[in-house]
């Protein structure tokens, strides 16, 4: 396999299985306009021309940006024989990537606000009056995180980045959260649900540490009573562990939170569900009513 440029119109990029997300397609033709393409995409040949495997994305972010080449890893036509071939080199190219769990991606933004911090000169403001005081949050090193920073952080992000790597205010401050549990003890959870549950790692953060460490010994015992954030700290606390809830019944917990006219919405767009359920129930009644006559 050599590196080298390749020209964007030799490439034929062909029917994809997963479609172009534009805001990532944006964030990397801003990525690569500042600092370059930092990874080849990959491409077979084909006669003169080239088929390609994997690198939509950057493929798309740089014709936008109106380059004519592209730095591609070239595979040799008889390493992908046929059409199967390069279709298989795509999937596994998806699928084997990897993509970071809710507490690695936690772990990382924490670690890139510390870095933007350290290399920026942050504006400070006068203290807010408490009724104006938002939750103190805190970095992945422990250390007090201040709202200004936060707010210095999120606003760098460009449109595009922040639509791709979906990091808003709101969702900065929880993955900070989740950044303070340590890593000694994040690190064993890798391969467990509860590691890309959102939920469940909240929970977890707002635990002392100590409990931190009795709650992970728990889910990773292997007892299938304590699988999870909830259920180990019950049993720490004596305590029965909450009933598990069917889907409907957890879709119910969350609807009946909803403000009234976002439950209106809901019923718009739920409407012949709605009134099928509605005919149902009274026909359901019809038949009882005839019963008790006769």
């Amino acid at each position: 396999m050599i590196v080298r440029t390749v020209a964007l119109a030799s490439i034929d990029v062909g029917g994809r299985l997963r479609a172009l997300d534009p805001a990532w397609v944006d964030l990397l033709a801003e990525e690569i306009q500042r600092d370059g393409q930092i990874e080849p995409i990959r491409v077979v040949e084909r006669g003169e021309r080239f088929v390609l495997i994997d690198g939509a994305r950057r493929f798309a972010a740089c014709a936008k940006l109106g380059h004519t080449g592209i730095e591609a890893k070239i595979e040799p036509e008889e390493a992908l024989a046929d059409a199967a071939f390069v279709r298989l080199g795509e999937i596994k190219g998806n699928f084997l990537r990897g993509e970071l769990t809710m507490l690695e991606r936690a772990y990382y933004v924490a670690a890139w606000r510390e870095v933007y911090e350290s290399v920026n000169a942050l504006p400070r403001r006068g203290r807010k009056p408490k009724t104006e005081m938002r939750v103190q949050r805190t970095n992945i090193s422990g250390e007090a995180a201040n709202d200004d920073a936060a707010d210095a952080f999120v606003l760098s992000l460009s449109d595009a980045a922040q639509r791709a790597l979906q990091i808003s205010q709101k969702t900065l401050y929880r993955y900070l959260q989740i950044a303070t549990i340590p890593p000694e003890q994040g690190h064993r959870l890798t391969g467990h649900p509860s590691a890309d549950s959102r939920v469940e790692l909240l929970i977890l953060a707002e635990q002392p540490m100590v409990r931190q460490a009795q709650i992970v010994e728990l889910m990773l015992d292997g007892d299938p009573r304590f699988g999870t954030v909830a259920e180990a700290i019950a049993h720490l606390d004596g305590a029965a562990p909450a009933p598990k809830l069917s889907p409907p019944e957890r879709f119910h917990q969350t609807f009946s939170r909803l403000r009234p006219q976002d439950q209106e919405v809901f019923f718009d767009l739920n409407l012949d569900a709605i009134e099928r359920w509605q005919a149902a129930r009274s026909a359901k009644g019809c038949k009882v009513g005839r019963r008790g006559v006769a």
